[in-house]
């Protein structure tokens, strides 16, 4: 089902698309029960109450979960840096459980590009995630010790936004993506929300970008993976339009891991880079309200995406175990599945494109190219 959402023709087809929801994939009684929920707590939830209902309406999670960490404050503050920022200076904000490796190299890159910023939130870790970040005199540090599903996540990230304040820029990341964009070499990301602003452009869309070497799945050198994970698909990602956004699918996971044998496009869109109101939410694939995803369709910057690097197997059989992704860790366990029938799979093929520099991201046929002549040029 496709609609586009457009002007005050937008209630309308929302409730169409939730009665189209609950008849399709018998939402009715989550629905019911979320929306319940909700109006007994809008008094906690009153300033993005209606940003709440949609992601209520169309992730299918009890929204319980949501709302029991934000009422109790679940995030505890380490450290907040007593640090000025200029209005184009975005905050960045991650949640991280065990990662360090890669959060060594997220700081490197993003310190490199302009962020000035990071708050990260720590998930109990054990692996000396924690003591490190405590150490980085550009990082505020908070840590939560719930279990960890993306609804909970979700109310993480705002009550880090509630602290910092809205009307200013966020960069929300998961410890496995490091942003960038086509010139980021020459210019640094607060000339790139410079022009953001020129365009009116509130949410960035940024869909993920699957890196991976030249060798096995889950091979390499876990302290050199930016060099070794330098390849990416140009041609196997596809743009589709859907009521809640535009959408960025495929890549080298819907070639490799199919159910069935069918292929599977897993969802890779996210808007990862905003200027955020009070009223916002935001989301793991969309930000709320659905309306402000429309600003952009396709790719106005990237998330270079380090998933299947050096013992992230281990990492995934533990995923599999607790199953608090979506749908039971689903897609984790179709990655060691398929891995399991073939150990030597490797994303590297014909059609693979080596990321020398960052003006090598406009060969990928999502990239928005007007947006990026306009900003080079």
């Amino acid at each position: 089902m496709s609609i586009y959402i457009k002007g005050k023709h937008y209630l309308l087809r929302f409730r169409r698309y939730i009665s189209y929801s609950a008849r399709k994939y018998g939402f009715t009684k989550n629905s019911r029960n979320n929306l319940e929920i909700i109006r007994q707590y809008q008094d906690t939830v009153i300033d993005f109450k209606k940003s709440l209902i949609q992601m209520a309406a169309f992730t299918g999670y009890p929204i319980s979960h949501f709302i029991d960490s934000y009422k109790n404050k679940t995030v505890k503050t380490v450290r907040i840096l007593d640090i000025t920022l200029q209005d184009n200076d975005p905050i960045l904000i991650c949640a991280v459980k065990d990662d360090l490796n890669r959060v060594k190299k997220q700081l490197e890159h993003h310190r490199k590009i302009g962020v000035k910023h990071f708050a990260y939130i720590d998930n109990h870790s054990t692996d000396g995630t924690f003591e490190w970040l405590k150490n980085q005199n550009d990082v505020s540090l908070f840590t939560v010790t719930e279990q960890f599903n993306s609804t909970i996540k979700n109310a993480w990230r705002r009550q880090v936004t509630d602290i910092f304040g809205y009307n200013r820029w966020y960069l929300i990341l998961d410890s496995d993506e490091f942003f960038t964009y086509p010139g980021i070499e020459k210019k640094p990301i607060y000339d790139y929300i410079d022009f953001l602003e020129k365009k009116n452009i509130k949410y960035a869309h940024t869909p993920m970008i699957d890196m991976y070497a030249n060798n096995h799945l889950f091979t390499g050198h876990p302290d050199d993976f930016v060099d070794d994970y330098c390849f990416f698909d140009s041609d196997s990602y596809i743009v589709t339009k859907n009521f809640w956004s535009f959408s960025i699918m495929g890549g080298p996971r819907g070639r490799l891991f199919k159910e069935n044998n069918q292929d599977r496009n897993p969802r890779l869109s996210k808007y990862s880079l905003l200027k955020a109101q009070t009223s916002d939410l935001i989301g793991t694939h969309n930000n709320y309200p659905l309306k402000r995803n429309f600003n952009t369709k396709y790719a106005v910057a990237f998330l270079l995406h380090y998933k299947f690097l050096p013992n992230d197997d281990v990492k995934y059989r533990k995923i599999i175990e607790h199953g608090n992704y979506s749908k039971e860790s689903s897609e984790y366990k179709l990655f060691m599945k398929t891995h399991a029938q073939n150990p030597d799979l490797s994303f590297y093929y014909e059609k693979t494109v080596q990321l020398n520099s960052s003006l090598d991201l406009l060969k990928l046929s999502i990239a928005d190219r007007k947006f990026f002549d306009c900003f080079l040029n």
